[in-house]
């Protein structure tokens, strides 16, 4: 019988969506026997905090990450940003202390680089294998990848949420050689268990479901675009605004609107299944939310987000959803939307359990 591990967990506070990805990792981990601990601060936490027990949390404190208001990447960005770089030298000093006081056997972070030590087993979680900047062939492009897979060699694996080769969902991004360091794990969606219950009704089915996601205040102001919008619809709307312990929308647009503020996992579930059609941000969590339920979109990017962007284009070219720019979504005329909703996306459930347990031997 293998020992059990003490194991240490944290996600980057960037909206939901690293919080999101790690819940099948945690699962995962409980499931192999090991004593797990969750680090971090702010909105991820209080979004895992509905999934595991309390005692399972530590603080580490995060960084408030928040995007340029015209542009996602912009003069705006660079301050969260300055705040990001000082939490890696943050994060290796409360690492430090952590290991004193609980003797963590091992640590595995989602995109918070800090978060590694030589003493104990290091595990990394990225999509993001090759950071892309709004100019990836410009000098400042390649040295900024260049420093991103020399912070790489610190850690013992890197753990891509990816398939390797022709079912890539992140393209170029997470292009990688697939080897005995960087392991690649497949689709991590919190939908991994419930992909295997029977379908759901189409008894509460809507004729359009809108996903928000993603760092404010690009979010807020998206979702005040889609309200406008929808203001005076005859459509059944559903409206998820991503948002945890948040004020609900007060509902005056619509009888016909339906606003979640941040729905259990059954229920969003059941909305992405039964939708006729679906819009979100291509935030990379979102993507594979919609791989593990088998179901396109339209996806509207994060302005000046390069990532976001160059998914948009890749699951338009590759797997036919369809794309519109945030400042042309209230031109969309809903029944002009060409969107063969077949995707039979194959889900290996087992494929991360053999990989952590590979890593943990």
């Amino acid at each position: 019988m293998k020992k059990s591990k003490k194991i240490l967990i944290s996600p980057l506070n960037w909206g939901l969506g690293h919080a999101s990805r790690i819940v099948p990792v945690i699962r995962g981990l409980i499931e192999l026997g090991h004593d797990v601990k969750i680090g971090g601060s702010g909105n991820s936490i209080d979004y895992l905090k509905a999934y595991f027990d309390d005692s399972m949390f530590l603080l580490i404190n995060s960084p408030l990450i928040r995007y340029g208001k015209k542009q996602a990447i912009g003069p705006g960005f660079a301050f969260s940003f300055y705040g990001f770089i000082k939490g890696i030298l943050r994060d290796r000093r409360a690492l430090k202390k952590l290991c004193k006081k609980y003797n963590f056997d091992v640590v595995i972070s989602d995109n918070r680089p800090g978060l590694y030590s030589k003493k104990i087993l290091s595990i990394y979680i990225t999509h993001q294998y090759n950071v892309l900047t709004r100019k990836p062939k410009s000098l400042s492009g390649r040295l900024v990848r260049f420093a991103h897979h020399k912070m790489l060699l610190r850690f013992d694996y890197c753990l891509i949420p990816d398939t390797h080769g022709a079912l890539s969902l992140a393209g170029i991004l997470s292009r990688a050689e697939q080897n005995n360091k960087n392991l690649f794990v497949g689709v991590l969606s919190r939908f991994a268990e419930l992909k295997f219950i029977s379908e759901p009704t189409d008894a509460n089915k809507t004729d359009v479901l809108i996903l928000f996601s993603g760092p404010e205040p690009q979010r807020s102001q998206f979702e005040q675009i889609i309200l406008n919008k929808f203001e005076f619809t005859d459509n059944r709307v559903a409206i998820v605004r991503g948002v945890v312990n948040g004020i609900p929308v007060a509902n005056e647009f619509s009888n016909n609107i339906q606003v979640y503020n941040n729905p259990t996992d059954i229920v969003l579930f059941q909305l992405i299944k039964t939708a006729s059609l679906i819009i979100c941000r291509s935030g990379y969590s979102s993507l594979m939310d919609l791989a593990a339920c088998q179901r396109k979109a339209v996806l509207v990017p994060t302005p000046g987000q390069p990532e976001q962007e160059y998914l948009a284009k890749l699951f338009e070219s590759k797997f036919g959803f369809v794309v519109c720019e945030q400042n042309r979504i209230t031109e969309l005329q809903l029944e002009n939307v060409k969107l063969d909703d077949s995707w039979d996306y194959p889900y290996d459930i087992d494929k991360l359990k053999n990989v952590l347990d590979l890593c943990l031997k």
